[in-house]
């Protein structure tokens, strides 16, 4: 019988990131840590013995979403409040956050995760707005924040389509944001052309532009997908050429690691 590998620090620091972030299908886990897929099978399964990860199946054919347990965030030692199972109306946009996320974190970008967020009453505005239901008014939190050069950059994102009053309430949020220096701007991440266009529409009757400087970015689900899988591959690329190589019997170079 092989002997049964505990977490080790590479594990450790993939739950942090899942505690942070919040629920992962195992690509976008695996993408933000520059990890293998077989390597995250692994860390996974390590977790998993020690009662720090569950993973909960999504449809047939759509994998899994992975979140540390209450157990996990108290081993890391970090103030962030556990997700509890992920149900199905939301699976979208949990997958969608943690592509996010990984698109930050696979190209080098700090950030704060849902998770964090919720435990930062400064990043809870109000937003109201009237529609064919009446009045409303609710709390509204971006989905992650980028901390870069010492600045803020909210994080949205939007794949179902919110009523069109609702978003102008929740960009305008946005915009006060913008102007009271809290942040420089807003990414949002947007599952089609349609969805891009709106937004921009939208934000344009705020004051936000999708131009240099403007504060607003809108990028397509797809793309940012696409170039998080490019920088995990640079990574592990890069990984690669640092591993120390020895000679063997026959003269040929090795590289050490998994």
């Amino acid at each position: 019988m092989g002997r049964v590998l505990r977490p080790g620090p590479g594990s450790i620091e993939g739950l942090r990131w899942l505690a942070r972030v919040g629920p992962a299908p195992l690509e976008a886990w695996r993408c933000a840590m520059g990890w293998s897929e077989v390597a995250t099978r692994n860390h996974a399964r390590r977790l998993e013995r020690e009662g720090w990860l569950e993973r909960h199946p999504m449809t047939r054919g759509q994998g899994s979403l992975f979140i540390a347990t209450r157990t996990g965030v108290a081993v890391l030692g970090i103030s962030v409040r556990a997700a509890g199972p992920p149900a199905p109306t939301w699976w979208a946009h949990h997958c969608g956050c943690a592509w996010a996320a990984a698109w930050l974190t696979a190209r080098g970008r700090e950030l704060l995760g849902g998770r964090e967020l919720l435990e930062a009453p400064a990043w809870s505005g109000e937003i109201r707005w009237h529609d064919h239901k009446g009045y409303h008014r609710s709390g509204h939190r971006p989905d992650l924040v980028v901390l870069r050069n010492g600045g803020r950059i909210a994080v949205e994102v939007e794949l179902a389509q919110k009523s069109a009053e609702r978003l102008k309430a929740i960009i305008g949020l946005h915009a006060r944001w913008r102007a009271a220096r809290a942040t420089g701007g807003v990414i949002y991440i947007c599952a089609d052309e349609d969805g891009c266009d709106r937004i921009r529409t939208i934000a344009e009757r705020t004051g936000l532009l999708a131009m240099r400087g403007g504060g607003l970015r809108v990028e397509l689900l797809d793309t940012i997908r696409a170039q998080a899988l490019a920088a995990c591959e640079q990574t592990r690329a890069s990984r690669a050429d640092e591993r120390p190589r020895v000679r063997t019997g026959a003269g040929q170079a090795i590289a050490h690691g998994s």
